[in-house]
């Protein structure tokens, strides 16, 4: 990112919870911190699979990815053991916490630079459940709006070429 363009609130940050059918109550965290730590454990999982796999090879690995479903997994999980061990794993201390780095890195990391001489990074996320399977409103309401993922319901039982 452009020095120039440093994004003054980056450190310290009031954040909405991400519901849109929800009262949205503001928080203060410390946004750059939490981007740190889960930049230090995107690096760790990038030494184990280059050492365990891609040791002489090529090699492409996303963690803006991995975050975005690990985030999605636990902002809409309803087993607070998967939200407690997704939080610890990405040394967070909440899903708000997880909710604004996904929101930080869509808006400054993804952004389209290409005007400016810089990187057009573009991701794309998808939410593909059994159709046999319920999703609440307001997990679908997350996956559509905050997290901008395209959402379907199919068959996975019966249908599953591609």
């Amino acid at each position: 990112m452009d020095s120039k363009r440093k994004n003054p609130n980056l450190s310290t940050s009031e954040v909405a919870e991400p519901s849109l059918s929800k009262t949205k109550k503001k928080q203060k965290m410390d946004v750059k911190g939490a981007m740190n730590k889960q930049n230090d454990v995107a690096l760790f999982l990038a030494g184990k699979v280059i050492s365990a796999i891609a040791k002489n090879s090529n090699f492409v690995f996303s963690p803006a990815s991995i975050n975005s479903v690990l985030t999605m997994t636990a902002a809409t999980t309803d087993s607070e053991t998967l939200r407690s061990f997704i939080l610890s794993f990405l040394r967070s201390s909440s899903t708000g916490e997880l909710n604004a780095v996904f929101s930080e890195i869509a808006s400054v990391v993804l952004v389209d630079g290409s005007k400016r001489g810089g990187p057009k990074i573009v991701a794309v996320n998808g939410v593909w459940i059994e159709q046999s399977l319920s999703c609440s409103p307001e997990s679908k309401d997350l996956f559509e709006n905050f997290f901008k993922a395209t959402y379907a319901q199919v068959d996975f039982l019966h249908k599953v070429g591609f």
